[in-house]
């Protein structure tokens, strides 16, 4: 009886660290956000360049904790796949934003110096 009762105490905290489920959620928006990212350019912005290359490493990364059952850990490298290529995503915007903020300061300069001629 013994026996049975420390094995089950021995048992119990290996079963919870195996059971995580699949990270489901994680994936879609992962892959979400890397598209996302994708869509808006990132890969025409260098600096943005380098984070939707990191989010995209660390998607293939979690993927492969998926298959080799470590469900928690793919988890966690799925938030930092997708916070990387949010950060890519917001980069490549705000490079698009300065740019056409650019074009029209020189439409208003050429538009200035028309109405002064």
């Amino acid at each position: 009886m013994t026996r049975l009762i420390l094995a089950a105490l021995v048992a119990a905290p290996l079963m919870a660290c195996g059971g995580a489920a699949k990270p489901e959620a994680r994936m879609a928006s992962s892959e979400g956000a890397i598209r996302g990212a994708q869509e808006a350019g990132a890969q025409n912005v260098p600096q943005a360049t380098l984070y939707l290359k990191l989010a995209q490493e660390e998607r293939e990364k979690a993927l492969a904790m998926v298959k080799d059952d470590e469900n928690h850990r793919a988890s966690f490298m799925l938030a930092r796949s997708e916070a990387d290529a949010e950060l890519a995503l917001a980069l490549a915007r705000s490079a698009s934003a300065t740019g056409e903020a650019a074009h029209a300061t020189e439409q208003v300069n050429d538009l200035k110096q028309k109405a002064g001629q």
